[in-house]
Parts: C-alpha cells; structure tokens; sequence
C-alpha cells in the first residue's frame, strides 16, 4: 500500500522531484493542497503507512484527501466497521454567487474527534489557492435575487444553521468563513437592500463576529439591521440548535431587537489596554502609547491604506520580546502567534484568515533557510499597503499556474538586531532591554491575564462599527519630521488617536517623532552615514576643500563610526569614492593653500545631498547646512575635466 500511495501521487513532470521519491525518501506531492513543491512523505512502520503534510496540512486532511481517491485502504474488517460506525459521510455546501454561478464547496466532516472542514474549488481540486474566504458570496446568495426589497434575511454562522432555517420556510444565508474572517463588500453587497436580521452563535467569537458585520452592513448602507436574541441558548447554541430543540424561531424573529452602535469611550479603553501591557512589560510611555493604539488599529483595519508592522527587537535574549508577543495576542483582533511555518502556510493562512500575525524569531528565518526568508521578505514588503500581493506558482491540475495572494493585514514580529531595511522601513521600532533590577513587572500567567484582557475584544469590537466609516475618511495631520514611508503607517495610528481625543493626539504625535522621525542614525545606509561623517570633517576642518587623505585619516579617528572596520578592512580613498559615486560626487584634483594639487573633495559638491539625505539638526549638522558652501574659483580647481 505505501508504494501505491507513491506512485499514485507522482506527478507526470519529467523534471519534478517527486518523480525520484522512494517509500521513506524524498517527498510527492499533497493531494490535500495545491502547490509547486512536492511536499508529502509517506513512510511504512510496522505494517502501517505514516503519513506527514511538511507544508502544514493537518493530518486529518492528508488522510481524507488520500480517502477520496481511494488511495486509504482500511486493514481489517473490525477496523472498517468501527470507522462506519463513527464517521458520517461528508456534509458537501455548495457556495454560488447571486447569479447562481458555484464558486466554491465547503465540505463538513462529522467525526469521533468533531468536524473538520475544507474548501474545494469548482473543478474539485482542494483549497482556495489565491482566494481568500473574505471575497467568496454568503451561503444561499442565489436565492436573494428573488426577494423584494426590504424583505427580512436570517445572516447565520455557518451553512449548517442557514439549512436549517431555510427548512422551515425562512430566507437565510449563512457565513462560511468562520468567526475569525469578516466577509468583504462584495459578499455582503447583496444585503444592502433587504432587512438583515443577525443571528450569532452563542459565545463571544460568535457575537464579534456578527458585531463586525453590523459595522459593514452599515457602512455599506443597510437601513435595517437587527439582533436574534435567543435566551435559553446553550454555550455555541446557533440556529441550528434551535430548530432541533423545538424553539418558536418565527417568535425569536419578530421579537428581534434593532441594533443600535456601542457607545464606547475610545481615551478610556486606550488608557485600559496600555495599563494591561504595562503590567507585564516594561515599556516606555511612547512604546505603551503606540502598542495601545496599534491594537486599537488591529480591529479597524478595513479603515486603513497602509498597516504599521510594529518590530519588536533587543540586542540580546530574555529582553521580553516573546512576552509581549503574548501580551498582544489577548487583545488584538484575529492573532495568530507562530514562531516557524513553511512560506505555503504563512501565505495561504494570510490570505484566507487576515489575522494580526505575531511572528517570533524572525531574526532567524532571515538568516536561516533562503526560500522561506526570501518569502517573508516579500509578504512584509508587500503586505503593509492595501492590494499587496505575493505570487506564487500553484500546481493546476497537470500544470502548473501563477497566482496573486493577497497579503495585507496587521503584523508584529520579534528578533534580535536589525530586520532587512525594506522591512524596517515600514516598521514602528520597540527597543526592548532586559529588565533592570528596579524595574518591576507582573508575573504573567496565560490563564489569569485571559479573563482580565476579555473585555478589550468586546469593547474594540463595539467600537469599530461607527469608526471605520469616519476612519476612512479623516486625514490626520502628519508631523513634519516624518519621512514619507513613516508618514504611511503612522496614519492610521494618529487617524485613531486624534478620534479618541484627551492626551492621545498629542501622545501619539509624541511617540510618532520619538520612534520614528527620519534621520535616526540606526535608519542611515552606510552612503548617508559617510555623507554625515564627512559633513562633520568639514565642520570641524573649517575648509571648503579637503584632499582624500585628510578625509580618510579624519574619518578613521572617529571612535564611534564603522569606518576602521568595513568587513575586514578599513575605508580607503577607493571605497570612499566608489560610496559617494551613486550621489554624483566624485574626487577632483583641488590646489590647497601651500600649493599642492591633491585628489579631494569640494565641500560645495556635496551641498545637493546633504540637502537631500541628511536631517536638519540644531546642533553643528545646522550650521553645516547653512554654511555658505560657495561656488569655487575655476583658478582653484587643477583639474576641472576631473569633474
């Protein structure tokens, strides 16, 4: 049976790897997913055939898919009589869009251990490779069309409780995304002109879940919107449940309850989230003040252009980086925490879910394996503007095809030193030290700090549904030392505190200028970094000339500057003029006061990109800027054709 299930799932590529899989070696391809890697190993022990998903599939999933092409042979009949007896056959939810058009299945599987659940696309192959569940129509949307305008719809968590109104008679649709994702525009388009009536699990997944919809429904324009409030409901009681216990649902429907927006005071609950992180981590105020507002900001995403990633990082271990990843995991919206997965997962999981991720170790996915490195690089580079996509080669049946994955979404990551600058760029830094001995923090225990940060989602929730629609429309004034790239994610953040009015808008413009005004030394490539040193030589010289020499012996008796150690070696005239080449500037032959004509530099060719590169200081980098640089005397340059 191994080697069946190897040779089956060999694909026909002359070139693929898979082709050369042995039972135990190498790997084939994994029919519980679509991708361009061969990435199922299946190996015998004892008898039995071991098998191992290594781009993330659950097992079940592995097993169900190898089931449906009959590649699962069961050993024994004691063995199949217990799995009859205990797993229903699938429960197949076919999704269409208003036009009556499939756009995908969902597929339920009741069995000992639960449900389990999968999407499959029209033509059958499993997973929804570049589409995320966001965009897919709501369950039994064919049937709106036929309804007249104002007619009341049921708006259910999962197919199962919309099937089970809509045997009694009742117009519902159903989501099939879960309660983690929000369905977008587009899938709750359809509801605009008809009465929605919400009815939502019942716990508090369930009741945000519903809670965010409200806020699309209104922004989207729905006049009528109102609440299913069933009593008696068990814990996850759904409509479903309902129907199955006898309960009078059209009683439940007419009794329905019109939602009104939470009031929520914003200042209050941005000072409650920060005095939660400060319990556990010690922080400075312009820290607390930005990781208060990003979570605030995790739950109105939809509002926002561009997302700031918030880079946690220390120059050594046990510095509570880890920590405070799981301090925001209880109080940001969709987290989903993870230390290593394969660049499939992290993709795919992005696309279908648009959690707030929490990514630890990042430091040493960049340095570790290139592929799933170079992959992160991508979806962070892209990830932080709406639209971002990664592309990805999918297998497509027999070929193989390309698509676009959608990657915005909120992220926080953890690592020591420096991330690639493209991923810096577009990052909030919080520099995190070990805790000193007269710093105190509380101890964190997972349990005790769940029941005490449960109120935040609720309350973010509630607030969410009236700020999205004014978040999308204000225009926060940016503070001017922000470069252009700081402005981007800096928006959303000051768009939030300047809503919550109080200190806030004054507090986060404070904490935008600590942590991320342009012209922080750590932000400099090493270019700019040379074009400030050489700036100080020039102070310090009083010149408007100076030979390469004097440069380079002045710049390697700077203390704190890398120039005496460049991977090895120290900066040469060479380096130096190859580092100021892509500036436009480059050595002349110059006459100094005793007569000499040395290579050097002018100080007025540098005027252009100071400008341009260097902040204004008040300090000595001023003066150098207001300097007169003046125009040399053609008599005082040797050799102008140098030039």
């Amino acid at each position: 049976m191994p080697a069946r299930v190897i040779e089956a799932l060999q694909c026909s590529n002359q070139g693929c790897d898979c082709r050369k899989a042995r039972l135990g070696k190498g790997h084939v391809h994994c029919p519980a997913h679509e991708d361009s890697d061969p990435s199922l190993s299946a190996t015998e022990k004892g008898g039995k055939l071991l098998v191992r998903c290594h781009a993330g599939c659950a097992q079940a999933s592995v097993v169900e898919a190898l089931r449906d092409q009959g590649l699962w042979m069961k050993r024994g009949h004691r063995g199949a009589r217990r799995t009859r007896q205990t797993r229903k056959d699938p429960i197949r939810y076919e999704v269409r869009d208003p036009e009556g058009c499939l756009a995908a299945v969902h597929v339920r599987i009741d069995g000992p251990n639960g449900k389990s659940l999968r999407w499959e696309q029209p033509d059958g192959r499993i997973g929804l490779e570049g589409v995320a569940t966001s965009a897919l129509p709501l369950y039994g949307s064919e049937a709106l069309v036929s309804l007249a305008n104002g007619a009341p719809v049921v708006v259910t968590e999962g197919e199962k409780a919309a099937d089970a109104l809509r045997s009694k008679g009742i117009a519902a649709v159903g989501t099939g995304t879960g309660a983690g994702v929000t369905p977008d525009d587009d899938a709750l388009g359809p509801l605009v002109r008809l009465g929605s009536l919400l009815w939502a699990d019942n716990d508090d997944p369930g009741n945000q879940h519903m809670t965010r919809i409200k806020a699309k429904l209104t922004r989207l324009g729905c006049q009528d919107i109102r609440s299913v409030e069933w009593a008696d409901a068990p814990p996850a009681g759904d409509a479903a449940d309902a129907v199955a216990m006898g309960v009078d649902i059209n009683k439940l429907l007419t009794e329905a309850k019109s939602w009104e927006p939470v009031d929520v005071d914003l200042s209050g609950l941005l000072n409650d989230v920060a005095s939660f992180i400060r319990q556990y981590v010690v922080l400075t105020e312009c820290q607390l003040w930005t990781l208060a507002l990003w979570t605030a900001h995790t739950y109105v995403l939809e509002a926002a252009e561009c997302t700031p990633y918030i880079c946690i990082q220390s120059a050594e271990k046990r510095s509570g980086k880890t920590l405070l990843l799981e301090v925001l995991s209880l109080v940001v919206a969709r987290p989903w925490s993870t230390g290593r997965v394969t660049a499939a997962v992290l993709v795919r999981k992005i696309t279908k879910d648009m959690p707030t991720l929490l990514l630890d170790e990042t430091d040493a996915a960049f340095k570790g394996d290139k592929e799933y490195g170079e992959a992160l690089r991508g979806i962070l580079n892209s990830g932080y503007r709406r639209g971002g996509v990664v592309s990805l080669c999918v297998k497509a049946g027999a070929d193989f095809d390309l698509r676009d994955f959608p990657v915005f979404g909120a992220k926080a990551f953890a690592g020591i030193g420096r991330l690639p600058d493209t991923v810096q760029d577009r990052s909030i830094p919080i520099e995190m030290r070990r805790k000193a001995k007269n710093e105190h923090a509380k101890r964190f225990r997972m349990r005790d700090a769940v029941l005490e940060a449960g109120k935040f989602g609720g309350s973010l929730d509630g607030w969410s549904v009236s700020a999205i629609p004014i978040l999308e429309r204000v225009r926060p004034d940016i503070p001017e030392e922000l470069g252009d790239r700081a402005a981007d994610v800096w928006e959303p953040l000051l768009a939030i505190a300047d809503m919550a009015r109080g200190n806030w808008p004054d507090q986060a413009r404070e904490a935008a200028s600590t942590l991320s005004a342009k012209g922080t030394l750590e932000d400099f490539s090493q270019g700019v970094n040379l074009l400030k040193d050489i700036r100080e030589v020039f102070i310090e010289k009083g010149s408007d000339r100076l030979s390469s020499a004097t440069l380079i012996t002045a710049l390697l008796d700077m203390e704190e500057a890398p120039w005496g150690d460049l991977h090895g070696r120290s900066l040469d005239a060479r380096r130096m003029a190859r580092t100021l080449k892509p500036y436009g500037i480059k050595p002349v032959t110059i006459r100094l006061p005793d007569g000499s004509t040395p290579k050097g530099y002018l100080k007025s060719d540098f005027a252009d990109s100071w400008n341009r590169y260097l902040p204004v200081a008040a300090t000595s980098a001023t003066t150098a800027t207001n300097l007169s640089l003046g125009t040399p005397d053609v008599a005082d340059v040797a050799d102008v054709a140098d030039r």
